[in-house]
Order: C-alpha cells, then sequence, then structure tokens
C-alpha cells in the first residue's frame, strides 16, 4: 500500500483535468512502447560493449513515482541514466516542442521514447508542461530532470534552477540523484560512471515560506548530487560562528592605542 503522501494545489489541479492531457505524452508509464523497450534493449547490451560502463548505487532507488535529478555533460546524458535505472516504467524526459517535435516523423517517434514536448518561456515552464510533469508522477513514471539546464564539466555543478524543487514540494515525491562521470569526454572504451544517491523526500517545515521551503529543496539536492559524487559539500558557517569571524576581523583591523 502506498503511503500517504502531500500533494500541493498545482499537482491537484493538474491531475484533476485542470488542463486537457498533452496529445503527444504516451500515457501509460507502466507499459512502455515497443519503440522505448527496443531502445532500452540495446542500451543495456551495446553501450557496455563501446564503453566501460559502471553503474552504482541502485539499491537507493526508492518505488516509483519519483524525480531523478542530474548533472548534465552532454546529450548522450539520458541514454546512459535509461541504460542504468529500470526498464519499467518508463523514464520521461521534456524537450522543445519547436525543435525537437517540428517534424511529423519526430512527433510520432520521440513521445515512444518517453519525451513529451514543453514551450518554455523566459526559462519558465508553460502550464501545459508543468501538468504533463505532474501526470506522469500521478501515473507512477519517472520523470528526468538536469536542473542545472546548461552542460557541466567534470565534477562542476552549475546553480540549479528551482524547477525540480517545485515539482517535488507539489507532488510529494523523492529526488533521486544521480552523478554522471566520464560522457563530457566521452571516448571508445572510455570509462563512464553513473551513480545513483540516496533519495531526496521534499519535507522543509509547512510554516516556511514557499521561497523558503525551495530553496531548502534546491540545496538538498544540489548536496545530495556532490555526495554522490563522493565531494562532500562545503557547509556554510552558522549565524554565531560568521559573527565571531567578523568580530576576529575587526579586531585584527584595529591600530594598536
Amino acid at each position: 500500500m502506498e503511503p500517504e503522501r502531500y500533494r500541493g494545489p498545482d499537482y491537484l489541479a493538474a491531475i484533476s483535468g485542470g488542463l486537457p492531457p498533452e496529445p503527444l505524452l504516451h500515457a501509460d508509464p507502466q507499459i512502455p512502447s515497443r519503440a522505448y523497450r527496443v531502445l532500452v534493449w540495446l542500451l543495456k547490451h551495446v553501450l557496455p560493449l563501446l564503453f566501460r560502463v559502471e553503474v552504482t548505487g541502485l539499491e537507493n532507488l526508492p518505488p516509483p513515482p519519483y524525480i531523478v535529478a542530474s548533472n548534465h555533460q552532454k546529450w548522450l546524458d539520458p541514454l546512459f541514466i535509461a541504460l542504468a535505472l529500470p526498464s519499467r516504467p518508463m523514464v520521461y524526459s521534456m524537450a522543445r516542442r519547436d525543435t525537437v517535435f517540428n517534424r511529423r516523423w519526430k512527433r510520432w517517434l520521440v513521445p515512444r521514447l518517453g519525451a513529451f514536448p514543453i514551450s518554455p518561456n523566459q526559462g519558465h515552464l508553460d502550464e501545459q508542461g508543468l501538468a504533463t510533469v505532474y501526470r506522469v508522477l500521478d501515473r507512477g513514471g519517472v520523470v528526468l530532470i538536469f536542473p542545472e539546464g546548461r552542460y557541466s564539466r567534470g565534477r562542476r555543478l552549475r546553480p540549479l534552477r528551482e524547477g525540480v524543487a517545485h515539482f517535488a514540494l507539489q507532488s510529494g515525491v523523492p529526488v533521486v540523484p544521480i552523478a554522471l562521470e566520464g560522457v563530457d569526454r566521452l571516448r571508445l572504451r572510455g570509462r563512464v560512471r553513473v551513480s545513483v544517491g540516496r533519495p531526496v523526500y521534499p519535507d522543509p517545515p509547512s510554516w516556511w515560506s514557499l521561497q523558503r521551503r525551495v530553496t531548502r529543496t534546491v540545496d538538498s539536492v544540489r548536496r545530495a548530487i556532490l555526495r554522490t559524487f563522493g565531494r562532500e559539500p562545503e557547509r556554510r558557517p552558522g549565524r554565531l560562528r560568521r559573527w565571531l569571524g567578523r568580530f576576529r576581523t575587526s579586531r585584527r583591523g584595529r591600530s594598536p592605542s
């Protein structure tokens, strides 16, 4: 029996049919399309022949639905993540409507591979895209997000966008951190590591303001990805420690009388 989890008003409005369903969305994540099954089979059998792929931490995966938050090194990243994760349910990802879905054959094929269209405006998702994310999670699917928004290199991590926090806080599902290494310098028989970290559950105090809860969740996801890399995030000093540091600095700066 699924444990009770919080569901926010945006999530409830989306799954109750406030907006019409996205027609290009593959409806049932538990029954992947034939194209998706063939692709995943090829990834799991062919990529290890081309590259030395190491997958760790699968025991950390919670029962679906959940959100995957990964660092972003190259356009090939989703292929290695799909290789690492279970074949079911489907792993969904977002793609721009104006470029990825701009041909008839793309509109036929791409949704069968787990992608759904979004129409971002100044870095924000459109209402249809937001509703689609919540519908996928409501149906027990997995949504892959690259919260950096742009490519990074190595173990460096760009600032994370807030969307992943809003999705987690509204749906009440955990965020699974994944750290990718080696995709940015990919070469034949090169090493690629896919590390799955412990999930982040969105549970900041409910009496906090929304912005504070979002900031806290984003910070938790960032720290989780860094820990999955094997890097311990730098701890920000508490208020007392910062005050003492400023006090000592001011004392050292005083000229002797």
